[in-house]
């Protein structure tokens, strides 16, 4: 380690130092406001240094847009980054890592105040492989938030991305063609699919129109660079005489729509266009490679998210589609889950996987990654999950043991020891059951391995623990009740107990979901107030 001298930014909470910055005026005020908070004094920001010790931003020619670097020189902290953003993330990085803050939720964090703040480090720098990250929780819609964890908001993605994903039917309506144009659309199990329909891929009025549409929406937002050309979400792709034969000479369907996004690209040569490997289109094609501007977003949704997707047995075909997609394409967005979409406050114990599974995508090419998690509000560990999500985008190479237990004793404080102990034994229990964890699944699926009732009552009773431990701070039982939240939930649909402790339960889930501000215990469909009604039903006739 190559400590250099140590630096003494406050003295008796008053500033030590300056703020020297021409170029990233938004990152030197959060710079400011913070070490404001940290120290109690306010640092001047200026152009010029001066004799006090400085901090200084400045602008560097890094070829990564995201990457930076902090370091000691003689009396002042050196920031070099080669935009404003990546100034922030730095700042942001130097308060964590160096002045020991933590970004908890958008809504809480930790600010450690020392008047006499003295810091020492050797040169820190970061250049990020993957460069596009989003975490699909809730609190990273948030700009503010997002960026503390050098994430992309889902808010913002659309200064980046002119289309996200199945926008055929914006590109080609079938409202507006369908009528006077079947042939447009596509043939499928022997008739011409109108509603939501894919398009017919190899019509040459299909390309002139949705190239034309294309240009328009382009001109519409100049900024954006990224623009996804891709199938609707069902299945019905075409099967006409012309498409077939590409599909069945490439052995995919991925065949003709490659064809198609390929030629779109060529029109665009200065945008980047990407287009979904996805349900009937994962596998790629046989000769067919795409463009030099083109992404491939893939989507392992079928993979099992118990254990390693490099591993598992369940998840080969995954693995394999992302080494085949590798051996042709530079450019890989994959699309991954850390949701469990009909429970979705229910125990999802993936957390030992997530950082493994990042390993792998980011060793095979993987450069943008968007991990669709809860967009509900809260939902099983979503702080946890949306955290540690982070933290291994931003390095795949972090220690996410430390980063689970830093988490836990900083947001949880003395429930800690009961709820990581919850994650071991939850995890161990679903691991030795054989590592099932279906995005698609929940309690009744695993009422005979992991979630017994055994193992039930054991992890309530370790809920149980971290709730006594706290209960005398308002604050962290909030936090550990929306832990526990998922375990209740659990015994609610398994029906464990007596029915005087399952009303018991059904009552300590409707209090703390309605002071949570919970909206739905199943994507798009049911509400807690439903799940309760049912739930209170269901034990009326016991």
């Amino acid at each position: 380690m190559n400590l250099q001298k140590p630096l003494t930014l406050a003295i008796n909470r008053k500033s030590n130092a300056r703020i020297v910055t021409c170029d990233f005026q938004r990152a030197a005020s959060i710079l400011a406001d913070y070490l404001k908070k940290i120290t109690g004094g306010t640092l001047l920001i200026q152009s010029v240094t001066d004799i006090f010790p400085n901090l200084i931003l400045k602008q560097s020619e890094n070829e990564n847009l995201d990457g930076f670097c902090y370091y000691i020189y003689d009396k002042d902290i050196v920031f070099e980054a080669p935009n404003e953003q990546a100034a922030v993330y730095a700042v942001y990085d130097f308060l964590e890592n160096i002045c020991n803050c933590r970004y908890f939720t958008s809504t809480e964090e930790f600010i450690p105040f020392d008047g006499n703040l003295t810091v020492q480090f050797e040169r820190q720098e970061a250049n990020p492989i993957i460069a596009y990250r989003e975490v699909y929780y809730r609190d990273y819609f948030d700009s503010d938030f997002a960026e503390k964890h050098k994430l992309t908001a889902t808010h913002a993605k659309d200064n980046i991305w002119g289309f996200w994903c199945h926008s055929f039917s914006t590109l080609l309506s079938e409202d507006e063609y369908f009528e006077e144009h079947p042939e447009y659309f596509a043939l499928y199990q022997g008739k011409r699919v109108g509603k939501n329909a894919q398009p017919c891929l190899s019509n040459p009025d299909v390309f002139e129109i949705m190239v034309r549409n294309l240009r328009k929406y382009m001109e519409l937002k100049p900024s954006c660079r990224f623009w996804s050309v891709s199938q609707n979400d069902n299945s019905s792709y075409c099967t006409c005489e012309k498409c077939q034969e590409i599909n069945e000479r490439e052995g995919t369907p991925m065949g003709s729509l490659l064809d198609f996004v390929n030629r779109v690209a060529d029109e665009f040569p200065d945008k980047t266009i990407s287009t979904l490997a996805y349900w009937y289109s994962r596998k790629p094609p046989k000769t067919i490679r795409p463009r030099k501007n083109v992404h491939i977003m893939l989507c392992n949704i079928e993979a099992n998210r118990g254990l390693p997707i490099e591993t598992d047995e369940r998840s080969k075909e995954s693995k394999e589609e992302l080494l085949a997609w590798g051996e042709i394409c530079d450019n890989i967005t994959l699309w991954d889950y850390c949701i469990q979409f009909r429970n979705l406050v229910s125990p999802f114990p993936n957390l030992k996987v997530i950082p493994e599974n990042i390993r792998f995508f980011t060793n095979h090419k993987v450069k943008m990654l968007f991990s669709q998690a809860n967009r509900e509000y809260e939902g099983e560990f979503a702080a946890l999950r949306g955290y540690l999500l982070a933290k291994c985008m931003w390095n795949p190479e972090v220690d996410a043991n430390a980063v689970i237990t830093d988490f836990c004793k900083g947001y949880y404080g003395s429930a800690a020891s009961s709820i990581l102990q919850y994650i071991e034994e939850i995890t161990k229990a679903m691991e030795d059951a054989g590592g099932e964890l279906n995005i698609f699944g929940g309690p009744l699926d695993y009422k005979d391995t992991w979630m017994n009732e055994s193992y039930f009552y054991r992890y309530n009773e370790l809920m149980e623990q971290a709730l006594d431990s706290v209960a005398n701070d308002a604050t962290l039982s909030y936090r550990v009740k929306s832990v526990a939240m998922p375990v209740w939930y659990a015994g609610i649909v398994l029906g464990y107990g007596s029915k005087e402790e399952r009303m018991t339960r059904i009552m300590k889930f409707a209090v703390h979901a309605r002071k949570q501000g919970l909206e739905r215990v199943e994507e798009w469909k049911i509400t807690p107030d439903q799940f309760i009604t049912d739930a209170i039903a269901a034990l009326e006739t016991v």
